[in-house]
């Protein structure tokens, strides 16, 4: 395997020296950082070519926001790894930096003499996420790819049935994503209208705490109500739900009333929350009048609740490979005979419209559907 060469943007130098002593545990890895504070980033990448770098963010006011936005106007394709503290001011910095363009974080202790402590964590870490970010970095041909994949899915698509929007409207969405989810969700979430008649809910593969500064941040940017899930909450329109992370988040039954349980279960597919199971889960409640959306992200969690919606007769559509930080997962839904659908996430946010807005048109008695069965936006 080629070397992976990991710039390490981070003045802390216990920081510097945790990453480096792990990474430098491989031969994959060859790190190397800015020694001279007064050096130019623009510089440093045009003289050294990384693959992949790691960019310091411990608050809103750091310095690592400029640097952050001068990699992703100099060096889009660059793939952005941000550094935060474990507390509240590191998950706000997280999640604006994902907004911004940052393909996923990890996390340190919020004091930092307790950085050479930390280690099992980063490690656990730090080499899985910067291999998938130089896969990231690598993908070409992704346009054969996709029409490899319609033309030849591992299931044919008269194994997986005729797509049954046409017949039956949408009274859920569920929404599963992973690395690149965050930038996705925000342009999605803003485009819902304030008159959305169902429920939606998310899971986005983030730990505690950052997953309640998503919602508040997903709130202030939308027209419907975005917030983190509490155990027992009632499936009601108009309102979007965020998986708490570290709990597994479920769609389940309280009396006639269908509400949302979060509970510490097993992780599924290394994840909590897991995407298959609330996938899972919304197939067994709302069956055929589900609709699952997967975004951007790298693994498999989500392919097997795709699956049981499917089964149930229920929609699954993805984000459109080419627009996804990570387009593994989206990819792997086609691959598998899933879905023939993708859209931009602007365009998820009016198929989810069109989708469930024929609860109406289908509840007047004797009117016919007035809406294609195959509209593309």
């Amino acid at each position: 395997m080629d070397s992976i060469k990991v710039l390490i943007l981070d003045e802390n130098v216990l920081v510097r020296r945790a990453v480096s002593n792990i990474l430098n545990k491989y031969d994959v890895f060859d790190v190397f950082w800015m020694a001279d504070r007064s050096q130019d980033v623009t510089e440093v990448i045009n003289q050294n070519y990384p693959d992949v770098a790691l960019l310091n963010i411990d608050n809103m006011e750091s310095s690592g926001f400029t640097i952050l936005n001068t990699l992703r106007m100099n060096f889009p394709n660059l793939p952005v790894i941000v550094i935060s503290p474990r507390d509240n001011e590191g998950a706000e910095a997280a999640i604006n930096a994902l907004r911004m363009g940052a393909i996923d974080f990890i996390s340190k202790p919020a004091h930092k003499n307790l950085i050479l402590f930390a280690e099992r964590h980063l490690e656990k870490r730090l080499g899985p996420i910067i291999k998938a970010a130089k896969k990231i970095r690598e993908r070409h041909h992704l346009n054969e790819e996709i029409l490899q994949t319609l033309v030849h899915p591992q299931k044919t698509f008269e194994q997986i049935g005729s797509d049954p929007k046409a017949d039956t409207p949408a009274e859920l969405v569920v929404i599963g994503g992973c690395t690149g989810g965050t930038q996705t969700l925000f342009s999605l979430i803003s485009e819902l209208p304030d008159d959305l008649e169902v429920p939606v809910v998310v899971v986005q593969h983030l730990p505690r705490i950052y997953t309640a500064y998503l919602a508040q941040k997903l709130d202030s940017v939308a027209h419907v109500n975005v917030r983190e899930v509490q155990d027992g909450d009632p499936l009601e329109g108009g309102n979007v739900w965020i998986a708490p992370g570290g709990y597994q988040c479920e769609v389940g039954l309280s009396g006639y009333q269908k509400v949302l349980k979060t509970h510490r279960g097993m992780r599924e597919n290394n994840m909590r929350p897991s995407i298959d199971i609330l996938f899972r889960s919304a197939a067994k409640v709302y069956g055929k009048k589900t609709l699952g959306i997967l975004l951007s992200g790298c693994g498999y969690d989500g392919l097997s609740g795709a699956e049981d919606i499917r089964n149930m007769g229920g929609q699954l559509i993805t984000q459109d490979p080419r627009t996804a930080i990570a387009a593994e997962l989206p990819l792997a839904a086609i691959r598998n005979g899933l879905t023939r659908e993708y859209y931009s996430p602007e365009d998820l946010a009016k198929q989810i419209v069109y989708r469930v807005a024929r609860v109406n048109e289908t509840s007047v008695e004797g009117e016919t559907d007035r809406v294609g069965s195959s509209l593309l936006f």
